[in-house]
């Protein structure tokens, strides 16, 4: 498969020692009871013809909240951009709803109901913050069944009311944070079953950190599944049901979060330490 238009990012043009099923899944790094809203098996993601994953293996629950860490360069970028199409994949498999995703185009994956917020924001400059919410509904809202587009623009900016005052600004004239709230925002706009979120949180000051993971939760708590991408594994503890950590693109722990991110391991690699380049 091979990337096209960056704009297709957003839909434009048994029991074992008495554990139950759920807690056993849990515990092994898989979404707890049932069958995965997103599905990744064996994915191996290449760029410019190196390949950057190998054979990664996630799960996200519908309505479950599930974190990715690792420290920068580990390839959980070049994972969600292969989830979503924009880099090619030597082989695996990325099922959504039961649905194989590698055989769509990339422009298709959103309309699916996948929101992505990629890491650089990319957001449509030369245009408001209301115009890049409003952008995704003119294009594919049809596809989401969606006939109000005035409400769920009004509904973002609910959200994130912190936004409601720059809705007629520019987006280029946005700060970090709220450049961030703003590209989740466009993300949601589709009414997505499931959000990606990369690196949301990275070099914001702590006060903009905690009222970003504030709107987060108020996502979740939307039964919206959220699958995060952080380098800093302190950052999401307290609002992933699980975590995965990344490293030379491979999946080398999985678990619960809080456990995870006072492993000394994990905070050694996380570091860099021992951990190779």
């Amino acid at each position: 498969m091979s990337p096209t238009d960056p704009d297709a990012e957003f839909g434009v043009d048994g029991d074992v020692d008495g554990d139950t099923d759920d807690e056993a899944d849990s515990r092994a790094g898989g979404a707890p009871g049932g069958d995965p809203l997103l599905e990744v098996s064996n994915l191996s993601a290449e760029v410019q013809g190196f390949q950057v994953t190998h054979g990664i293996d996630l799960e996200v629950g519908a309505g479950e909240a599930v974190g990715l860490v690792g420290r920068n360069g580990a390839g959980k970028t070049s994972t969600f951009r292969a989830i979503m199409g924009l880099t090619p994949v030597a082989n695996g498999s990325v099922r959504f709803h039961g649905e194989e995703l590698l055989d769509l185009r990339p422009e298709l994956i959103p309309r699916r109901g996948i929101g992505y917020q990629p890491e650089d924001r990319d957001l449509f400059t030369g245009m408001t913050v209301e115009e890049n919410f409003r952008l995704p509904i003119w294009t594919s809202g049809d596809s989401r069944g969606i006939e109000d587009e005035d409400t769920v623009v009004e509904d973002i900016f609910g959200l994130f009311s912190e936004l409601d005052h720059r809705r007629d600004a520019e987006v280029q004239n946005l700060s970090g944070g709220q450049g961030k709230m703003t590209a989740i925002g466009r993300a949601l706009a589709l009414q997505p079953d499931l959000l990606l979120l990369d690196e949301p949180l990275e070099g914001l000051a702590p006060v903009v950190v905690e009222n970003l993971k504030s709107y987060i939760r108020e996502i979740i708590d939307r039964d919206i599944s959220v699958l995060i991408a952080e380098s800093n594994a302190s950052h999401i503890p307290d609002i992933v049901d699980r975590m995965y950590v990344i490293e030379r693109g491979e999946i080398v722990d999985s678990g619960d979060p809080e456990v995870l991110a006072e492993d000394e391991e994990i905070q050694l690699l996380m570091q860099g330490a021992g951990g190779g380049a």
